[in-house]
């Protein structure tokens, strides 16, 4: 198995490039420009030092160890497919553990625990709202299926997961799921159906002097259905896309979300707009920063 590389510039040694040889990477150079292509050959020079030969599209390019910020297997280069915008994929976060701030007031983080493990959590920091009255939430996935294929469907991950939440201190919410991921060339399609257990069927959630009803029944099935693909001949840009249910026999308890990703292996930005059936209709954005 590889490992993702990932240091820098001054510290790659030959033996770490040979681990790619052969291999279609992305490396991104210190300059800030990509290049993608098969790594063909390692080699070192008294001069110059160590470098490689890679097959691009143009043509084959030589890259030497003190032009490199980072390299990976083309496969691993995009670290967000664990996520949508707010709903979890069947790929697990693997080793690309993260910092959030969705909506800049929902500071959030996730961690991966080998190829099987993903564990998320999150609390809003809106100002003027006591602590009993914010919003904290959990999620554990456990991916236990992942197959390759050679055709259009290139991969098919599944997992299983739990999540619990608190809007305000007393209202509980939990849920089991159960997801599944299907990655194409360029498109990644996920489809979710989760089940609420064990919270009340009704909650007064408050926010300062602000008290809301909401209906909610235990047992409730919903789904969610999201789309992330890479828009052709743009390294990093992306268009994602949410569909939530909450609860299949209340129709009108469905959200559409519609943005944009621009990312790199470090960070990466959502910008878009959600509409609720209400109607309601906003803004949202969210800034994810990958330091591992």
């Amino acid at each position: 198995m590889l490992l993702i590389i990932q240091k820098t510039a001054f510290s790659y040694d030959e033996r770490d490039l040979k681990a790619f040889e052969d291999y279609e990477c992305v490396i991104r150079l210190i300059n800030g420009d990509i290049v993608t292509g098969v790594i063909t050959d390692v080699f070192s020079t008294e001069n110059d030092g160590t470098g490689i030969k890679i097959q691009t599209e143009v043509g084959k390019a030589t890259i030497y160890i003190s032009q490199i910020a980072d390299i990976r297997l083309k496969d691993d280069y995009y670290r967000h497919s664990h996520r949508v915008f707010l709903l979890p994929t069947a790929n697990p976060i693997k080793n690309n553990h993260f910092i959030g701030s969705f909506e800049l007031l929902f500071l959030y983080f996730g961690a991966g625990i080998s190829d099987f493990i993903s564990i998320t959590a999150g609390r809003t920091i809106v100002p003027q709202v006591a602590s009993s009255q914010q919003i904290s939430v959990m999620n554990a996935k456990f991916t236990f299926l992942s197959m390759e294929f050679d055709s259009i469907a290139r991969m098919v991950n599944l997992a299983i997961g739990g999540n619990l939440g608190f809007a305000n201190h007393n209202n509980r919410f939990q849920h089991l799921y159960i997801v599944s991921t299907v990655k194409l060339y360029k498109t990644e399609l996920t489809g979710s159906v989760y089940y609420k257990v064990g919270s009340d069927d009704f909650n007064f959630i408050s926010y300062g002097n602000n008290l809301q009803e909401l209906k909610y029944p235990n047992g409730s099935f919903g789904l969610g259905l999201g789309i992330d693909t890479e828009i052709p001949k743009m390294k990093g840009f992306h268009f994602i896309g949410e569909l939530w249910n909450i609860d299949v026999e209340r129709p009108t308890n469905t959200a559409l979300m519609l943005g944009f990703r621009l990312s790199n292996t470090t960070v990466s930005a959502d910008f878009g707009f959600a509409l609720f059936t209400q109607p309601y209709i906003f803004p949202f954005v969210s800034f994810v920063w990958t330091p591992f």
